[in-house]
């Protein structure tokens, strides 16, 4: 048996993924916490890339119909050009998002799948904290050059009602 071939060395594979997905998955909150929303976009695949929000109660029901979605970088690109110009506006409020229960799992075609639980928290302009939206992050990554990239990002809500509108990507 090769060293490669090890139980200890497909461990130690898996656990230095699972560390790349996470670090990939709190750079992606960061740019959005902090509005760096080139940065945001910049993480997803250029040619062929997908971002949902979906409900929890339609995906389970088979209804995969997005509250939002954006189906190319362009389009994702756009809703974040329209974001930053104030063309979608909203309720300024200062977001949180926290990424826990990072799970990784290689897939056939080379891409990994990452599941993970996501919180935002809001706070207003007056400082008064709230519970913002519950959900999960579904993802397929492909490994570039310059790192690990979105080829597709489903976030499967469990709030059913979001109180304002839905502009700042999760």
């Amino acid at each position: 048996m090769t060293s490669a071939n090890t139980p200890e060395h497909s461990a130690m594979q898996s656990l230095q993924q699972l560390v790349q997905v996470q670090t990939f998955l709190f750079d992606y909150a960061d740019a959005l916490d902090e509005e760096r929303f080139d940065d945001w976009v910049a993480l997803f695949e250029t040619q062929d890339c997908r971002y949902e929000v979906l409900s929890r109660e339609n995906r389970d029901l088979g209804l995969p119909l997005a509250i939002m979605g954006c189906y190319s970088h362009g389009m994702i690109r756009d809703r974040v050009a329209m974001l930053v110009k104030g063309v979608l506006t909203y309720r300024r409020y200062q977001l949180l998002r926290q990424i826990s229960n990072v799970r990784v799992r290689s897939q056939a075609d080379g891409s990994l799948r990452a599941d993970a639980a996501l919180v935002v928290y809001q706070s207003s302009e007056e400082g008064v904290s709230s519970l913002y939206m519950v959900a999960r992050y579904e993802a397929s990554l492909i490994q570039r050059p310059q790192g690990l990239r979105i080829r597709q990002m489903a976030v499967v809500v469990d709030s059913f009602g979001i109180d304002t509108m839905l502009a700042v990507p999760l």
